[in-house]
C-alpha cells in the first residue's frame, strides 16, 4: 500500500504515532495557555487537575490522529509521480489546517488557531523523515530522497518563520 510493504507501513505508523506522542503533543501542550476551572482550597486557587489531564489527553489524541492521517496521505501522494513536493506540502497544509480545527471542536478543545497551525507545520516538516526512515528497501537512498525534497521545505519554513526571523533581527 502506498508503495510500502506491510512491514514498512507498520513501521511508518509506529514512527508517526511516536512522533505525535513524544515530540508533537508535548510541544503543543507546553505552548498552550490552558484555562481551567479552579477551586479555592485553604485560601489558594487550585486548578482542576482532572480537567487538565483530560485536556492534555484530548490534545494528544488530536495530534496522533492528525499525524497518522497526514502520514498516510503523504505516503499516498509520494506514489503520485505527477505531484511535486511543493504541491504535496500545499495539499496537506490546506487539508489538515481545517481538519485539526474541526478535531479541536469535536473534542471540546478551545485554543487559538496557532495551536492547529503548529500541529500541521511541525507534522509537515517531519513527514519526509518519517517516510524515509520507514522504507527498508536497499535501493532506496534516504539522503537523496530528503535532499530532493529540501527546497520545498526550505520555502515552507521561510513562509512561516521568515517574518519572525526578520523581526528578531530588527530588535
Amino acid at each position: 500500500m502506498f508503495g510500502l510493504t506491510e512491514q514498512e507501513l507498520d513501521n511508518y505508523r509506529s514512527l508517526a504515532q511516536d512522533f505525535a506522542v513524544q515530540d508533537l503533543s508535548p510541544s503543543v501542550v507546553t505552548a498552550a495557555q490552558i484555562m481551567t476551572p479552579a477551586t479555592q482550597e485553604n485560601g489558594e486557587t487550585v486548578p482542576d487537575m482532572e480537567f487538565i489531564e483530560k485536556l492534555v489527553t484530548d490534545i494528544e489524541t488530536v495530534a496522533t490522529l492528525t499525524v497518522s492521517h497526514m502520514a498516510y496521505d503523504y505516503a499516498h501522494l509520494q506514489s503520485d509521480i505527477n505531484l511535486s513536493e511543493d504541491e504535496i506540502v500545499e495539499k496537506l497544509e490546506n487539508k489538515y489546517e481545517t481538519y485539526v480545527i474541526n478535531q479541536f471542536i469535536k473534542y471540546g478543545i478551545v485554543s487559538s488557531s496557532d495551536a492547529a497551525n503548529d500541529i500541521v507545520i511541525q507534522t509537515l516538516l517531519e513527514l519526509p523523515y518519517l517516510y524515509s526512515r520507514a522504507v527498508e528497501d536497499d535501493s532506496f537512498d534516504e539522503d537523496s530522497f530528503l535532499e530532493e525534497r529540501l527546497e520545498a521545505y526550505n520555502s515552507y519554513i521561510e513562509k512561516y518563520y521568515g517574518d519572525a526571523k526578520e523581526e528578531e533581527d530588527d530588535d
